[in-house]
């Protein structure tokens, strides 16, 4: 079967998301963009006009990606407690395959701070509804503030994320002490 070859701007992007993972936000430049995107480096400003533009559009993209990529995997099980176990294991399994990419605003002009903000609000958004739901089910301690913990939770994600990243051959275990310490701090 024959897949479409990816639009120009999607070749951008994925550049874009490869060289963050491998060299950092700030260590990428738009000659470096448009030669690992096989491009003219005309054809890239003809697209965007710095690279700010090209990181936060990349930033929005994939974190679009990543939190649909979390509500489906979270979809897939019912009790709250599974949801989290999901959550935990599909954050290693990505930053095990694709590298810690983003997490902090390192390197980010204020101006496009923003597209990571709404990411931490949706993933906020999402481990609140699980929460919730275990507040609702008895699964969950009553005491929980969900916006307080929510935030935390988040926090405890990005930590296995970056450890998986730095250690991916210790994802498994990684996986297991981060499943049970952010159980721990939700079950009475």
């Amino acid at each position: 079967m024959n897949h479409p070859e990816p639009s120009t701007t999607d070749r951008i992007i994925m550049t874009t998301l490869t060289l963050i993972a491998e060299r950092g936000i700030g260590a990428i430049t738009m000659i470096e963009i448009a030669r690992s995107a096989g491009i003219a480096r005309q054809t890239l400003y003809n697209h965007y006009s710095d690279v700010d533009s090209i990181v936060a559009d990349a930033i929005s993209r994939h974190n679009e990606e990543s939190i649909n990529q979390l509500r489906a995997a979270v979809a897939v099980v019912d009790t709250p407690t599974a949801q989290i176990e999901q959550l935990v294991r599909h954050v290693a399994q990505i930053s095990g395959h694709q590298g810690h990419i983003i997490d902090s605003d390192y390197g980010l002009g204020p101006g496009h701070r923003a597209a990571l903000d709404d990411y931490n609000q949706a993933l906020e958004d999402l481990i609140g509804g699980i929460i919730i739901h275990g507040k609702q089910s008895n699964e969950f301690r009553p005491d929980l503030d969900t916006e307080q913990d929510s935030t935390l939770v988040r926090y405890q994600l990005a930590g296995i994320s970056n450890l998986v990243s730095n250690d991916p051959d210790n994802a498994p275990s990684i996986t297991r002490t981060g499943t049970r310490s952010i159980l721990a701090t939700l079950h009475e």
